[in-house]
């Protein structure tokens, strides 16, 4: 049986020869080496899950020495400060991990490791990247319907969506589900507003039970109205009149979007961005272009959309993978527990998967939100279906009281 302390090695000089493979000649001057330690309480006698636990925290706080961000939130009610929230977070990438030394004292388990932080990455390079998580793409709803008649271009709401699928689909570390027949907010002009100063928004939360992912990624069209609706259409004769003096109207149109993506166990908000992009619409008004067609991408409009849904493409990867990897738990027996992900997401016999408790909570306005919290263990990955697979615990599951929908989450 391979020793954990090796797997873990193994694991971390994995994910390091993808990191410098990828960009071996490629000169990386903001890279700094930082030493770093990391430490976990040895919970139930388990050394493996307060190993795993301690590297993780070592390479969280390597990542803060390259880079941190810091957020305050108040907020006030009748006068009075109801939440004082801080929150601390890094955006540097750890590669290149070397763990130089590691102990035991007691009920703490200590990590020491030498590694390189890039201040100029997105995110932590944590240590599950590898692991495809499922997102759901539901309907782009529009702000005002009435814009999209110039052109027919009525099916965007889920012609978007279903653009946006496609092209999710061939990255990797993504599984995408095309939810297009639905959506999340019955008030388009508010949306995303949350439902408590927590930041969370219920709805996703039941959307990614019924479809089972991880993420939903939604939106709205605010804008798709051309600036100046009575400019007549161009010509071959406009460059003649430009020489005399005459000038018309340009045809611009406009396209506004927002997009959110929700974490689907929380139903907290983890990205938000307003695109804005605009080109010229010389078709016919009575026109049936169609959005998402040949014809409509051969127009300058339609090519302006198409590298703005290129931009929120990359930034949905990109964001996404940031994210630690999660799955449901959907049968526990003993010290064995069904995990709702398998062979299609990564998971292989071997892998170590943190466990963590689900539990509806309710705000002080009566709203409900979901709290996960960390049981301190592991389980260990037995066996792999294309589907599902099978992990073990060093303790009974009702010693955690774990239950159907709790979750398991790999960083």
């Amino acid at each position: 049986m391979i020793d954990f302390k090796m797997t873990i090695r193994f694991v971390v000089t994995l994910l390091v020869s993808v990191v410098v493979g990828v960009a071996a000649d490629t000169p990386m001057p903001n890279l700094r080496l930082v030493d770093a330690q990391g430490f976990a309480p040895v919970e139930y006698n388990d050394e493996n899950s307060a190993r795993l636990r301690a590297l993780r925290n070592a390479i969280e706080n390597a990542s803060f020495q390259g880079a941190s961000n810091i957020q305050s939130t108040q907020i006030m009610e009748n006068g009075n400060l109801t939440v004082d929230y801080l929150r601390i977070s890094s955006t540097a990438k750890v590669s290149d991990v070397q763990i130089m030394s590691e102990s035991r004292e007691g009920d703490l388990y200590q990590v020491s490791i030498l590694a390189k932080v890039d201040p100029q990455e997105m995110c932590a390079n944590v240590m599950a990247n590898q692991f495809r998580k499922s997102v759901a793409v539901t309907g782009f709803s529009m702000e005002h319907p009435e814009h999209a008649s110039l052109g027919h271009l009525g099916s965007v709401d889920r012609s978007l969506a279903a653009l946006l699928v496609n092209d999710l689909s061939g990255l990797n570390g993504l599984r995408v589900l095309n939810a297009n027949y639905m959506t999340l907010y019955p008030n388009n002009a508010s949306a995303p507003t949350q439902i408590s100063p927590r930041m969370t928004l219920t709805r996703a939360v039941t959307a990614a039970k019924d479809l089972g992912v991880q993420f939903v990624v939604s939106g709205v069209i605010r804008d798709i109205a051309m600036e100046n609706p009575d400019a007549p259409r161009a010509s071959n004769w406009d460059q003649w009149l430009k020489k005399v003096g005459i000038t018309k109207a340009a045809r611009t149109r406009h396209f506004v979007l927002d997009v959110f993506v929700h974490d689907g166990y929380s139903g907290a908000l983890v990205f938000q961005t307003r695109y804005r992009t605009y080109g010229i619409w010389n078709e016919k008004n009575n026109a049936q272009v169609g959005f998402g067609t040949a014809k409509f991408f051969s127009t300058d409009f339609g090519g302006e959309v198409r590298d703005m849904l290129d931009q929120a493409v990359t930034d949905l990867q990109k964001t996404i993978q940031c994210q630690p990897f999660m799955a449901t738990i959907a049968q526990v027996s003993g010290k064995r527990i069904y995990i709702s992900s398998g062979a299609e997401s990564g998971l292989r016999p071997g892998d170590f998967l943190s466990v963590y408790r689900t539990s509806q909570k309710f705000d002080r306005q009566g709203e409900s939100f979901w709290q996960i919290s960390d049981t301190r263990l592991v389980a260990e990955v037995k066996q792999v279906q294309p589907y599902y697979a099978v992990a073990d615990l060093p303790i009974d599951t009702d010693r955690l009281n774990l239950q159907m929908d709790d979750i398991v989450m790999a960083w």
